[in-house]
């Protein structure tokens, strides 16, 4: 037949929450089961309990799959191919079904890493009692999707300290009862850091005594259609006894209320280029020293695009910080327009 049948391969149920070595091993049992006239070979997840999920073997080239059956529900979920990596729908008797599949060999070890990350987020989900298994499948599958579209190696120490300065911002709109995760817009290649309802602000965070903050596009600090717009100053100093990278995510993480919150969070990590399991010892121990806020107005130094000349087409420059002086405004308010109950 067309599509072939589907349904385990020979042996049980995989019994338990498998990482990504048990992943590999899975699949190399599963190459060993003779091939048949079906599209996989496959051997369903003892976890999660309410999502069909199988380990599986496209038979045409033995290419690793993760296979999901959505029900009716698979519909919204987009396909794509990238990193080497492919989600596609593939037609059966008892319905479509969605297949991850590895397209390129070589990143076999990758495949199992996001495998199995993917299901160790089911399964936290079906830990919290969530009902919707298959839409944070996606998700993650979709930060995943993101990560590998942007990332070409291991993040730089520049884009740690960029990283450590939104989470420490984050957690002050969180100290003071905001919606921080609706607000940071990075992740998600946002203009600005963070935004809610037309006040924005955009992190520089430095550590030591820098005296420029970097401006990366002419866009950047344009407040054109913003109600308000700030520039947040994170001044770091490296400390031994200070926190890293993964110590503030995971801080920050422990503060969210409920698994939905706390697993779109890991989710904005992952797009935003913060891999789960990343070492500890890479990155620096930080301490914060303080934030200054800096609203955007008329006589702010910077660059526009409609005041520039014509062929310009983008612009990165420098800040000196003693120019913004006049600028300065109080912490507090500029946080309290992010809302909060305190």
């Amino acid at each position: 037949m067309a599509t072939g049948e589907y349904g385990p391969a020979a042996g049980s149920a995989v019994t338990s929450v498998p990482d990504a070595a048990a992943l590999l091993e899975e699949w190399t049992d599963l190459a060993a089961v003779a091939p048949g006239d079906r599209l996989f070979r496959t051997r369903r997840m003892a976890r999660p309990a309410r999502l069909d999920l199988r380990a599986g073997l496209r038979e045409t080239d033995a290419a690793p799959c993760l296979v999901v059956s959505p029900g009716t529900a698979g519909g919204a979920i987009t396909s794509f191919e990238t990193g080497g990596l492919r989600l596609s729908r593939v037609a059966d008797p008892a319905g479509v079904l969605l297949v991850l599949s590895l397209e390129e060999p070589a990143r076999r070890d990758l495949f199992a890493a996001v495998c199995s990350d993917c299901l160790r987020a089911v399964i936290r989900g079906e830990d919290e009692a969530e009902d919707d298994l298959l839409s944070m499948f996606a998700a993650r599958l979709s930060a995943w999707r993101a990560f590998l579209r942007d990332q070409t190696g291991a993040l730089s120490r520049s884009e740690m300290i960029g990283i450590i300065g939104e989470l420490l911002l984050f957690g002050q709109l969180l100290d003071i009862g905001a919606d921080a995760l609706g607000a940071w817009k990075a992740p998600d290649d946002g203009l600005h850091d963070f935004e809610n309802a037309g006040d924005s602000i955009e992190v520089k965070t430095s550590l030591g005594g820098a005296r420029q903050l970097h401006v990366s596009t002419l866009d950047q600090l344009d407040d054109a259609g913003l109600t308000s717009l700030h520039v947040a100053h994170v001044r770091l100093i490296e400390a031994s006894d200070g926190e890293t990278l993964e110590d503030i995510a995971d801080r920050i993480e422990t503060q969210l209320s409920g698994e939905r919150a706390r697993s779109a969070f890991r989710n904005a990590l992952l797009r935003r280029g913060l891999a789960p399991g990343a070492d500890d010892d890479l990155g620096p121990r930080v301490r914060m020293a303080g934030t200054d806020f800096y609203a955007v107005r008329d006589g702010f130094p910077r660059l526009r695009r409609g005041e520039l000349a014509l062929g310009i087409t983008d612009a990165t420059y420098q800040l000196e910080v003693r120019a913004l002086t006049g600028f300065q405004e109080d912490a507090a308010a500029v946080l309290s327009r992010f809302g909060g109950g305190q």
